[in-house]
Parts: structure tokens; C-alpha cells; sequence
């Protein structure tokens, strides 16, 4: 189903100003050298700005007094030369604001990157893909765009006041004529600043509903064609991107939309100046020269004014990007390391006391669970879809803190082992095989990048998995694609198990790990099974009889509780739940059953 566009992203946070910008100092105070020089070479390019109309001004003067060309010349020269410096000064400045710009913003995706990777899998499980890349890529970019402008808006500040400044030493009553403009572009700016840091965030917002829809729609296009949703995919996808075009034609008014009516703020400057300067040339009180100069000046006054005005509404548009990207590396982590956390290798005892699991408010998902299992135990969980077989598996990795009771390890619970410690001695094997773009060779070594080529070797034998290997174009060297595209479920899966079998757990949870896996498949690893279950702590998550009538002992459950244990035998004849589970899900799978239907097709 496409995701709505009004739908709320959750982890949203608000910062003031002066918190968003005392949290990007941050990332700026460790190039304070280069931010030295930029001010330095700021306040000069300020300086020098103001010299070549000084020049045109002195020039005409020469003229009007009826000197030769040769006086006039030097200002010439000088206007060129100057001119070739102020465009020198600009391009160095400019390199050195991108080498500084483009070193914070990397910082700051490092850091986005640490967070995500630091996140509770709450967090992945409210946010969606669409939405979190919208702010590492877009928000970034429009952070880039922000602090190039910054760089501009200062620069622009020192000119407006070199400007003035010069302009008062002049004709101090002509500046304040000038200075009239003033309110104008500032009441237009305000008017503005409010509206683009709304707009911008929507638009942020909205885009990151985009991304979200072409992912999903990629990510599920063969359950769309299958029951035929391109056309109904399409209307919904339309809806949102209505929206997104809503909110970025908003957007583009309120950046864009500034500048017309700063035009016609500069179109009066220049006739305020020409009406109030002739009146003081026929009265005596200032020469032609002067108003020459003012006229020159205007530019150089009204540009800085109005792009200092028009960059306040792209600087509220980063800050509200910035705000986005902060909030999301803010979002509070839930599963916390202990302060002294317990570094010990696990033994496999597992003790579940009285343990209560909900992730919705008054939706229990798992009700008063007690379990002991013994180090080197296999065990079986079954149960319908939603008993919270999962569940378990997830609370004993601490992807979740249990809400009441307790979950120990060796007599220690869980919350108090170091979390990373913990996870390295439990693997998880799934029936949603992910593996990462890069190598065959890459995705088995990734918990446990150290590995020989000999222990690489071993575990590929033991899981059965050298066959389809030597198949591939490169063997152990193929690429595959995101979520290992080029492989099929089978191969996924005997990677995944060659993964977690060469990273060595102590405690070993499949979960429906052969749920996708086809029967001739699972009989060549269901060796490597039990060679995975050896000497391991194992809770098995099964559909598969062969893997549940091996276990040790099989876990039922029901709406959240344990309402039988035992042996596969003394199960069936209590005639309960796992009677009746057998007979819906495994039955078929047992050679009993499939040497009765071939007696039947036989006969």
C-alpha cells in the first residue's frame, strides 16, 4: 500500500535558532583557521569594493575641470586592475568556503551515519527507508546551499557597511535619503523569513514522502504487477506528488518571490537619489560628481541589502534542514548500554522470569513467558502467525527491552551484559535473508572479517554450499546485488548460514530460517543444521518438521503464552494446540503422510 501523504514522520524535534546555531559551531570551530582567513579576506574584499566608483567619481571630476586624458588614465588602470583583484579575492574565497563547506557537511553525514547505526530498531520500525534518506541527501544539500550563502551574507554585510560608511563621509544627508530603502527591504524580508522556513520544511517533508513511495513501489513492483496495482500505485503515487509539488511551488514563491519586489525598491532608490541630488546641486550644496558616486554606490549598497534580506529566507530555509538532520541524529536510543556493562563469554544458559513484551499500548504480544534452557539444548518454537515466536527471538538479541520481567543469560540478565558483547555471541538466522551489494565471498565474512580462507572453506563445506558456488560466474568473487540479487532463496539462505556459522555464536536463533527454502534445498543443509546446532544453545522458529521433531524439547505457543511443552510424541497425544498445528502445518511434510499419498496415486 503507498504511504499517505499526510502521514507524520515521528523523532520530530524543534530547535531555536541560537541552539542550531551554537550545535553547527560544533562542526565549524575545528577550521578555525580557514574561517580567519575567509574573515580576513572578507573585510578587504569589503574594502576594495568601494575604491572603483571613488575612482569613476574622481575621473569625471578630472573632466568637468578640463584636464587632459592622461589624468583621467591612472583611475582607468586602476579600475581594471582593482576589478581583477576584487574577481581574484572572490575566486580564492570561494575555494576555500567550498574545501570548508564540504568538509562540515561530511562531518555532519558521518555523524548521521554513526546515529542511524547507533538507532534503535524502534526507530527503523516508525521511520521509513524514503524518509530517513530524503534527510541524509536532500536536507544535506540544502545545508551545503546554506552555508555557501552564509559565507555571501557575511561578505555582503561588511560591504553594506564600508558602503554606508563612505557614503556618510561624503553627504551624510543624501545617505539618509538613501537610507530610507532600508525599511522597505527588511519589512519584505521579514515578511518572507517566516514563510520560507515553513514552506521549506513541508517541502523537505514532502520529499522525503516521495523517496519513501519509489522505494516501496521498487522494492514491491513484482506484488504490484501480481495483482495488477500499477494503475491504482500510480493515482496514489499522483496524490503525493501533488502534494510535493504543493509544497515546493510554496517554497519557490517564498525564495524566489523576494526579488521583484526588491527591484522595484532599487527603481525608487535611483529616483529618490536623482530628485533629492538635483535639488541639492541647484542648490550649492553638493556637485554632479557626488551624485555620480551615489548613483554608483546604489548598486553596491542596494545588491548587498537585498541579497543580506533575500539570504535570510535561504538561511531559514537550511536551518530548517539542519533542524530535520539534528533531529533525526537526536532521536533518543532507547537501548542503552549499562554503565558497567558485563564483558563475559557466554555459557547458554537462557532463563526467561515472567516476562511481559507490547509494543502498542494495551496490544500484549507476549504474557507472563518462563522458559529455562539448558547450555547445548535445542529447542522448537511453534505457534500461529502473531503468537510471538518472533518475538522472543528479538528481546534475546535486546533489539527490544523487555517491558516487565527479566531475560538472563548465565544468571545475568541481559540489560546488563555490554550490548555489542552479547550480540557477537548470538547469531540470527532469518527467513528475510539480507545480504549486502559486494561479494559472495564479502557477505560470509561479514561477521567476522578476519577469517582465514580456511575457515572460509569450512564453513561453505559444512553448509553444502560449494556446488552453487562453483556455479557462479566467479565463484566466491561474484558480485550480487542489493539484498543479494543474481541468487536465488536457497543460495540466500545457505550464504546466510555460512555467515553466522563462521562468526562462531555461542547461541544460535533460526527464525523460519527454511521457511523459503524448497524441500530438496533444505534436505542438503539439513546436515549443515545440525552441524550449526552442535555444542550451541539453539531456539528454532520452525516450519519445517524435520527441524522441530529434532529439538530437544518444542515450545507452544498461543496469543502470547506458553500453553504446551514437550517431545514431538508426547505432544501429539495430548491432542492439543500442537496436535492441531501438526496436522495443519506439518503433517504433510513427514514421510508418512507422503508415502500414504503415493500408496493412493499408486493404487
Amino acid at each position: 500500500m503507498m504511504r499517505s501523504a499526510t502521514l507524520a514522520e515521528p523523532y520530530e524535534k524543534q530547535y531555536s535558532d541560537i541552539e542550531l546555531l551554537k550545535r553547527f559551531w560544533r562542526y565549524l570551530r575545528e577550521y578555525k583557521t580557514q574561517l580567519l582567513f575567509i574573515i580576513v579576506g572578507i573585510l578587504a574584499f569589503a574594502v576594495v569594493t568601494i575604491l572603483p566608483p571613488i575612482m569613476v567619481q574622481n575621473a569625471f571630476d578630472a573632466l568637468v575641470a578640463g584636464e587632459a586624458w592622461t589624468a583621467v588614465s591612472p583611475y582607468a588602470i586602476g579600475y581594471v586592475l582593482l576589478s581583477l583583484g576584487t574577481w581574484l579575492m572572490q575566486v580564492v574565497l570561494s575555494i576555500i568556503v567550498v574545501k570548508v563547506t564540504q568538509r562540515v557537511i561530511k562531518n555532519i553525514q558521518m555523524e548521521t551515519y554513526v546515529s542511524l547505526q547507533e538507532h534503535d530498531i524502534m526507530f527503523f520500525d516508525k521511520q521509513a527507508t524514503g524518509q530517513i534518506m530524503s534527510r541524509v541527501t536532500n536536507d544535506s544539500q540544502e545545508l551545503t546551499d546554506m552555508l555557501n550563502v552564509v559565507a555571501q551574507f557575511i561578505a555582503n554585510f561588511f560591504i553594506l557597511v564600508a558602503v554606508v560608511g563612505w557614503m556618510f563621509i561624503v553627504n551624510w544627508k543624501l545617505t539618509f535619503v538613501t537610507m530610507g530603502m532600508v525599511p522597505f527591504v527588511f519589512g519584505v524580508a521579514i515578511l518572507f523569513r517566516a514563510i520560507t522556513r515553513r514552506t521549506s520544511g513541508k517541502w523537505r517533508e514532502a520529499i522525503g514522502e516521495v523517496n519513501a513511495s519509489f522505494q516501496e513501489s521498487v522494492s514491491g513492483i513484482s506484488v504490484a504487477k501480481a495483482f495488477r496495482r500499477e494503475k491504482r500505485s500510480k493515482e496514489e503515487f499522483e496524490i503525493i506528488n501533488e502534494a510535493t509539488f504543493q509544497h515546493a511551488k510554496n517554497r519557490a514563491f517564498a525564495v524566489m518571490g523576494i526579488w521583484p519586489l526588491m527591484d522595484g525598491i532599487s527603481v525608487l532608490g535611483v529616483f529618490v537619489i536623482t530628485l533629492f541630488g538635483s535639488w541639492q546641486i541647484l542648490g550649492g550644496m553638493t556637485s554632479p560628481s557626488v551624485i555620480l558616486l551615489f548613483l554608483l554606490l546604489l548598486n553596491r549598497f542596494l545588491y548587498p541589502l537585498i541579497r543580506v534580506a533575500s539570504q535570510i529566507s535561504t538561511i531559514q530555509s537550511g536551518f530548517a534542514a539542519m533542524e530535520r538532520i539534528f533531529s533525526m541524529i537526536d532521536a533518543e536510543i532507547e537501548i542503552l548500554n549499562p554503565n558497567n556493562p558485563v564483558l563475559k563469554d557466554l555459557g547458554g544458559h537462557i532463563l526467561f522470569e515472567d516476562v511481559y513484551q507490547q509494543y502498542e499500548p494495551d496490544t500484549p504480544v507476549l504474557k507472563g513467558i518462563n522458559l529455562e534452557i539448558n547450555p547445548g539444548d535445542s529447542i522448537a518454537i511453534v505457534g500461529h502467525t502473531g503468537a510471538g515466536k518472533t518475538t522472543i527471538a528479538s528481546l534475546l538479541m535486546r533489539f527490544y527491552d523487555i517491558n516487565k520481567g527479566a531475560i538472563k543469560i548465565d544468571g545475568i540478565d541481559i540489560r546488563d551484559y555490554d550490548m555489542h558483547k552479547l550480540r557477537s555471541q548470538i547469531g540470527l538466522v532469518s527467513q528475510d535473508v539480507f545480504l549486502f551489494s559486494g561479494t559472495v565471498l564479502d557477505n560470509i565474512k561479514y561477521g567476522n572479517p578476519k577469517s582465514t580462507k580456511k575457515q572460509v572453506q569450512e564453513v561453505i563445506n559444512i553448509v553444502a554450499a560449494q556446488e552453487f558456488i562453483d556455479a557462479l560466474p566467479n565463484g566466491l568473487k561474484t558480485e550480487i546485488g542489493e539484498r543479494g540479487k543474481g541468487l536465488s532463496a536457497g543460495q540466500r539462505q545457505m550464504v546466510s548460514f555460512a555467515r553466522t556459522l563462521l562468526a562462531d555464536p555461542k547461541i544460535l536463533i533460526l527464525d523460519e530460517a527454511t521457511a523459503a527454502v524448497d524441500a530438496y534445498t533444505e534436505w542438503k543443509i539439513q546436515e549443515a543444521l545440525e552441524k550449526l546446532l552442535a555444542d550451541r544453545t539453539s531456539i528454532v522458529i520452525a516450519h519445517r518438521l524435520t527441524t522441530i521433531k529434532n529439538s530437544d524439547r518444542i515450545i507452544v505457543l498461543d496469543q502470547g503464552e506458553i500453553v504446551e511443552e514437550g517431545n514431538h510424541d508426547g505432544l501429539m497425544a495430548k491432542k492439543g494446540l500442537y496436535s492441531e498445528l501438526y496436522e495443519t502445518y506439518f503433517k504433510h511434510q513427514s514421510a508418512e503422510w507422503i508415502s500414504e499419498i503415493s500408496d493412493v496415486f499408486t493404487d
